[in-house]
Parts: C-alpha cells; sequence; structure tokens
C-alpha cells in the first residue's frame, strides 16, 4: 500500500509541473461531519486546472478530530468544473488514507460551488459523501468543507 501511495504522490507532482492550466491552493479548508457523528478536520490542498484534459486534481492533507480521538490523512480528488455564469460548480470523487485509532481508506463522491471573489481568490464549498473501509468493516459519512481558494499565476 506504501508503493501504491508513492507511486500516486510521484505522479501528482510530475502531472502538476507540467499542468495545462493554473494553479491552485487550498489553505485551512475545514470539513464539519454530520454524520455518523460529529467530527472536524483542517486541511491543506494543493492542485492544478485542466490536468487530466477538462478534469481538475487535487492533493493534501488533513488533521481531524472526531469522538475524542484525532487523526491524520492523505487525499487525491478528480473535480470536473462546470462554468455557469459566475458560478463555478465541482463534481468528482477522490480517494483517501486516513490514520488515527486504526487505518482507514475512503471513497468519497464531490459536489461543491466556488464563487469568485477576484481572478486570484474564490470561496469554496463542498458537500462530500465518503466511505470508508478500517478493521473489516465500512461506514457512510457525509461532510461541508469550506475555505478560501488562492490560484497562482
Amino acid at each position: 500500500m506504501k508503493r501504491v501511495w508513492i507511486v500516486l504522490v510521484a505522479v501528482l507532482a510530475i502531472s502538476v509541473a507540467s499542468a495545462q492550466g493554473r494553479l491552485f491552493g487550498e489553505a485551512l479548508g475545514s470539513e464539519l461531519s454530520l454524520v455518523p457523528g460529529f467530527g472536524l478536520s483542517l486541511g491543506v490542498a494543493a492542485g492544478a486546472e485542466r490536468l487530466l484534459g477538462p478534469l481538475d486534481v487535487r492533493g493534501g492533507i488533513t488533521v481531524g478530530a472526531a469522538g475524542g480521538a484525532s487523526s491524520f490523512g492523505i487525499f487525491a480528488d478528480l473535480l470536473y468544473p462546470i462554468r455557469a455564469s459566475n458560478l463555478k460548480v465541482n463534481l468528482g470523487g477522490g480517494i483517501g488514507l486516513a490514520a488515527g485509532g486504526a487505518t482507514a481508506f475512503g471513497l468519497r463522491g464531490i459536489a461543491g460551488l466556488e464563487f469568485p471573489i477576484e481572478s486570484y481568490f474564490s470561496v469554496l464549498t463542498e458537500l462530500q459523501l465518503g466511505v470508508s473501509f478500517a478493521g473489516g468493516g465500512s461506514s457512510v459519512g457525509l461532510g461541508i468543507v469550506l475555505g478560501p481558494r488562492v490560484y497562482f499565476p
């Protein structure tokens, strides 16, 4: 499993270096988990527009707290952006790995809105439906993410 993550990070780094679109960063995005229990996580992410054809790619790390335990995670997402007048709608999915009390592998579906403030700055909100697998069992979660996105020249 460790080799798979190393290969994914290397491919993402090489791809981002040759990106066709703008590079972006999302700092201090927060996720509020609503189901199955309350949880809060903070994270940072970096990505690129139109990296794989029309798809945006991003990856990042999170630090979270839920049920009296803390966790650390990494994730990678593919997003399909749809421009709707002044807004940008992001639809996509992702994979992740979290370590805390137990190591969990996760899949998630993403639906989000990006509200541009300036040409280089916007506010992003996403609804994330996730399924995580740990210890021979699985769980379903629903989260809301809110945070800034900064585009680099």
